[in-house]
């Protein structure tokens, strides 16, 4: 007969219930575990993910979020895209969006699945990836290819483009345009050799709600409604004084009222009249063509196709939402000088280097390198001025061509700057640019990479086997 040994069932019912209580403890981990993702998956993405990437890929800018948080009318974002190919920094830009207002929302639409979907909104050519953002019964389609800027200003020297990401500012510009009181109106002069502004403008213009339309001062004078003037590199003088039609005094009459003016001006084209409106602001021609001395300032083989670097303006907000490490280029430009003038504040926009230098025959150029008799820059390339009494801006670049279509095939950079400009003259600041894909590279000097090679080949792995040889030696002992 089996003896019976109260102590053995005790133990057994320490285990039984160390056992039960190991189980429940573990199933009350699992159980706050699933709460906590729960919870945290509940709290917006804002709050939870963090933008690591060099250009803040996914944090949206101050700009966008002013304009989203203060949404009084719902916004909603449709991305056309097959299912498992969907653009990841696409993606998660929206759920950004989306994560700072209630009036935002997007979706995604698999065209395969809806095919005709997109011809609801006129898309039906558009790419795969393209979006299309709606508020109440108007919308805007954002095409794919216009989500990514390609720029080969350094080509020929490192044989690559840069690309950057214009997502937000594609998505922005709609929403604001969508959801904006009122549209600011914009008029370009003809009739004095101007260039007729490119498709390329006026599309950016409408995107910062700004339309842009024709105007002959000989025959008609500045609109009521006239929230921009553009002279855009005008051949011949503007008529003043005696004749049927004095159009110099309009110009003086509207900025007396506080208008807003964006001139280009080309080194070959002299325009007297016109010049003396610009002096009122303490802004005058500099004498000749710049011509970049410093070879990393100037485009591949072309010293008079300046790269110049950005102003750091205080009172201007031309520059707000550019990306100022993208290239502008300005070809056959000329300086601008800027005199202290009573009641006026002047800030430069672009500026030429220390080594630049001016041409001043530039009719019978016979080299481009410096001579005897050469005006030493630096330059200011672009100004922005304004008159404090009465509020009237002129903003004055120097360069005749910088609104040039082929030109934004390579360096959309100049696109961006004009849009810039021009939005901050209207009085606005919803203006994003594009951010760079590709971080700089890190560059390691030789003894660096060779000592640290050393420790993650060699030291790091000899010191774990020396302390797992320790900790079973210990065990051993015990």
């Amino acid at each position: 007969m089996m003896k019976w040994n109260k102590n053995a069932s005790s133990q057994k019912g320490r285990v039984f219930r160390s056992g039960l209580l190991s189980t429940a403890m573990l199933a009350a981990v699992l159980v706050l575990a699933v709460l906590l993702n729960l919870l945290v998956r509940a709290i917006p993405t804002k709050y939870t993910e963090f933008d690591l990437s060099e250009a803040k890929m996914y944090t949206l800018s101050d700009s966008t979020k002013a304009l989203v948080e203060g949404l009084e009318k719902d916004v909603h974002i449709y991305y056309l895209c097959e299912t498992g190919s969907e653009d990841a920094i696409i993606t998660k830009l929206l759920d950004h969006y989306a994560a700072e207002s209630g009036h935002l929302s997007w979706e995604q639409k698999d065209p395969t699945l809806y095919p005709t979907f997109a011809a609801k909104y006129g898309a039906e050519n558009v790419s795969t990836g393209s979006l299309i953002v709606t508020c109440g019964e108007n919308s805007t389609v954002l095409d794919a290819a216009d989500l990514y800027e390609y720029d080969y200003t350094d080509y020929y020297t490192t044989g690559s483009a840069s690309v950057t990401f214009g997502g937000e500012k594609q998505i922005t510009s709609a929403i604001y345009k969508l959801t904006a009181a009122g549209q600011n109106h914009a008029y370009y002069t003809t009739n004095h050799g101007e260039q007729s502004l490119t498709d390329s403008l006026t599309d950016a213009l409408d995107a910062q709600n700004i339309d842009a339309q024709p105007l002959d001062l000989l025959t008609s004078t500045i609109p009521e409604d006239c929230n921009l003037l553009i002279i855009n590199a005008p051949t011949s003088d503007f008529t003043a004084g005696d004749g049927l039609v004095d159009e110099i005094s309009q110009l003086e009459n509207y900025l007396a009222a506080g208008g807003k003016l964006l001139l280009t001006s080309s080194v070959y084209a002299q325009t007297p009249q016109l010049d003396a409106v610009l002096a009122q602001f303490g802004l005058a021609r500099a004498e000749g063509m710049v011509v970049e001395g410093d070879s990393s300032k100037a485009l591949y083989n072309s010293a008079w196709s300046l790269l110049p670097d950005y102003g750091t303006p205080t009172e201007s907000t031309a520059l707000n939402g550019v990306n100022t490490n993208t290239h502008v280029m300005l070809s056959v430009a000329q300086g601008i000088t800027v005199t202290e003038t009573e009641d006026v504040t002047a800030e430069p926009l672009l500026n030429s280097s220390s080594a630049a230098y001016a041409k001043a025959d530039i009719d019978d150029l016979t080299t481009m390198e410096r001579e005897d008799g050469d005006t030493d820059g630096p330059f200011a390339l672009a100004v922005w001025a304004r008159n404090e009494d009465t509020g009237a801006e002129v903003l004055w670049i120097g360069c005749p061509n910088m609104d040039n279509e082929q030109l934004y095939q390579s360096m959309p950079g100049n696109l961006t700057f004009l849009q810039g400009c021009a939005a901050s003259l209207v009085g606005q600041d919803v203006l994003v640019d594009t951010k760079a894909l590709e971080a700089e590279p890190i560059t390691v000097a030789g003894s660096t990479a060779a000592a640290l090679g050393l420790t993650f080949v060699f030291v790091l792995p000899a010191a774990v086997l020396i302390a797992g040889a320790v900790v079973v030696l210990l065990r051993r002992r015990r």
